[in-house]
């Protein structure tokens, strides 16, 4: 991150041709985060979404509803701003590429090209994918569908113009090389550089009036209009003065970031950076491509049918828990699998037990025993030193990650310490002090808590911007305020009176559960460890006694290759490791009982065999995401099970 005090940041010009789903919702979430923890930290922001909406996927979708190619946007449009508006999205800004001054930019920057010698004319020749509107060469089409999408692509000939992107290989190779935080995660970073390492080729940006109609015309040649990709580029800079109000321009110029799914990688680094280039503009300081949201049959995709509607989730959990739980779950830059278990998994041991039961089990006994008032101890208790030295670090490391869009380790190290409060709780045992009557430590005690929940609660606030201040007033500060840089430990005044606390997050319970409860069967495809053992046992013979299981049962097992990336002992137990586990594009926590027979420092590096599609379970606090195969050694050891070579990471073992 720069120095200077404004931050620009974007999200993706969504396509007006379907409805949004959690994807399209996480991209956008992650910047309205970013955004308030800037202004958290005292800058200026501007904050810049908006709508792609010309190309042939629009006039074609536009045209099945009967409606003109603009109709059909400026309905789509407000559905969009509709799901912000209920998301509680911050932005600053939101540009239709149907705009004036859209367009505009657009046709000056193509003039401008035009002028240099950078945009030619010239015949092409290439198969050519309609719903990405995309041309493939023969070699990336060998059986004739798109790469991408998988459908049917066809043989165009005709003349078009072209962008000469090709001019700006090596000037854009030397710039990733030479800015290491230019593209994020290092990942994508390494996926940029492979592709530029084969020639790169100029850049298709018309397309024939012919053939297409919606779109904007090209400024010397109006039987064209331009390529969808061109034109949607451009509102980075369209939004936000150029070329007009130059003032405005540069006090926002270069883009802090450019958040974006991982899918529109290439676009973004490449032809974006290459146009840039050839207008003689700076580029962003930092292009993020972050992962997707899967479920069982991957991608989100309305063509499968696996759409997840955000509107729906946020109807059942709440604005804020289902904010909280994307940034939570996903490691920023991999993807992750979104189940419903999972999240009521997640909801329940962060939020209801650890974050909400902090306040439900203290301050009711500090309204009891001290008239709900905190009063300002200095910290006397080896445990009080501990939490007031660990707050410090954990600001640095919450700024430290929120400044490089790490989301998920900063609520990591505020869930640090969170879990570090409810263990002093359990440490100190004010309901032993208030029985004792030892008001000075007793006072000590709740003013560590009330602190330390005011200290955690300012830096939640990006991620629940809503039961965040009512947190807050639990603890008596109404009104506070407080910029990140200016927090500290020990700021809670002395004599503020708590309210009495109510319940933030009611615990949640899955259908199965529910199920469970009422006296219901489980389901015959629940595995048996995973049923209830209070239901009744049958007696009744059945046909796998034997143990034998079919193979069409042993498929639902997914096992994988999984690298180990960090080990570390969990806190009081002698035999439990936390483990980190990359398996390709994802990352996950898992528990193994295995430390009485690995050193954490043996295990970075090692690949393991882990079954990948197990329902996650919360183990010592540690929601497990997964399990890892051992089997047990002659003398009475224990081995990972281990590939004999050097596997691919994440691929499945069969």
């Amino acid at each position: 991150m720069s120095d200077k005090k404004s931050f620009y940041i974007t999200t993706p010009l969504y396509y007006a041709n379907d409805e949004l789903h959690i994807g399209h919702a996480f991209s956008t979430l992650a910047a309205d985060i970013a955004s308030r923890f800037q202004r958290s930290m005292g800058r200026d922001v501007h904050f810049l979404t908006g709508s792609d909406e010309h190309g042939q996927k629009v006039e074609q979708a536009a045209k099945a509803k009967g409606l003109t190619p603009l109709e059909h946007t400026d309905k789509l449009v407000e559905k969009f701003k509709s799901l912000w508006e209920l998301l509680d999205i911050t932005y600053d800004d939101f540009i239709r590429t149907t705009e004036d001054r859209h367009k505009k930019v657009v046709c000056y920057a193509l003039n401008q090209l035009w002028e240099k010698g950078d945009i030619y004319e010239a015949e092409y020749s290439g198969w050519y994918c309609t719903p990405c509107e995309r041309f493939w060469t023969e070699k990336e089409v060998p059986e004739k569908v798109c790469p991408d999408c998988k459908r049917p692509v066809q043989e165009i000939s005709e003349k078009n113009y072209f962008f000469k992107m090709s001019s700006y290989q090596q000037q854009l190779i030397d710039h990733i090389n030479n800015h290491p935080g230019f593209i994020r995660p290092e990942n994508r970073k390494n996926e940029v550089l492979g592709f530029l390492r084969q020639p790169l080729g100029d850049l298709c940006i018309s397309r024939p009036k012919s053939r297409l109609s919606w779109g904007i015309e090209l400024p010397f040649a109006p039987e064209y209009v331009t390529y969808v990709w061109f034109d949607a580029l451009t509102n980075y800079i369209s939004a936000v003065g150029y070329p007009c109000d130059m003032d405005k321009f540069n006090k926002v110029w270069p883009a802090s970031c450019h958040l974006i799914g991982k899918d529109i990688l290439t676009t973004h680094a490449v032809y974006w950076s290459t146009m840039l280039m050839a207008l003689g503009l700076q580029l962003p300081e930092c292009i993020f491509a972050h992962g997707w949201w899967v479920t069982g049959e991957g991608k989100m995709s309305k063509s499968v049918g696996n759409i997840i509607n955000p509107r729906e989730l946020v109807a059942r959990y709440g604005l804020d828990p289902f904010r909280f739980y994307l940034f939570r779950e996903m490691v920023f830059g991999m993807d992750a699998t979104y189940t419903e278990d999972n999240f009521i998994l997640r909801y329940n041991a962060d939020l209801a037990n650890d974050y909400g039961n902090l306040c439900q089990r203290t301050l009711p006994m500090l309204i009891k025993n001290r008239e709900g008032k905190f009063h300002k101890k200095a910290p006397s208790l080896p445990q009080s030193h501990e939490i007031a030295e660990l707050s410090a670090a954990i600001k640095k490391d919450y700024i430290e990650a929120m400044e490089n869009f790490l989301f998920h380790d900063a609520l990591k190290r505020i869930w640090d310490m969170i879990q570090r409060l409810n263990k002093y709780v359990d440490e100190t045992a004010p309901w032993r002090l208030a029985k004792e009557q030892n008001f000075e430590l007793l006072d000590e005690v709740f003013y560590t808590i009330g602190e330390g929940i005011r200290f955690c609660t300012h830096l939640i606030e990006p991620f629940m911007p809503h039961l965040a201040p009512e947190f807050l007033k639990q603890i008596g500060c109404e009104q506070e305020k407080v910029l990140i840089p200016n927090l500290s430990w020990g700021q809670l005044a002395d004599g503020t009176t708590c309210t009495e606390p109510s319940p933030m997050f009611p615990r949640l319970e899955t259908e199965r559960i529910q199920n469970l409860k009422k006296g219901n069967k489980p389901e015959a495809n629940v595995p048996a460890a995973k049923k209830d053992k209070s239901q009744p046992v049958a007696t009744e013979k059945s046909s796998d006694e034997d143990g034998l299981i079919s193979f069409d049962d042993f498929l639902k097992t997914q096992l994988c290759i999984a690298r180990i990336e960090t080990a570390e002992k969990v806190e009081n137990a002698d035999k439990l490791l936390k483990l980190t586990v990359s398996i390709g594009d994802e990352t996950r926590t898992l528990v193994a009982g295995i430390a009485a027979f690995y050193k954490p420092e043996e295990l970075p590096g090692k690949q393991v065999v882990m079954v990948k599609n197990l329902k996650p379970a919360k183990i010592r606090g540690i929601l497990s995401h997964g399990m890892i195969l051992a089997a047990g050694t002659e003398d009475g050891g224990l081995a990972l099970v281990t590939p004999d070579k050097i596997a691919q990471t994440g691929i499945r073992v069969k």
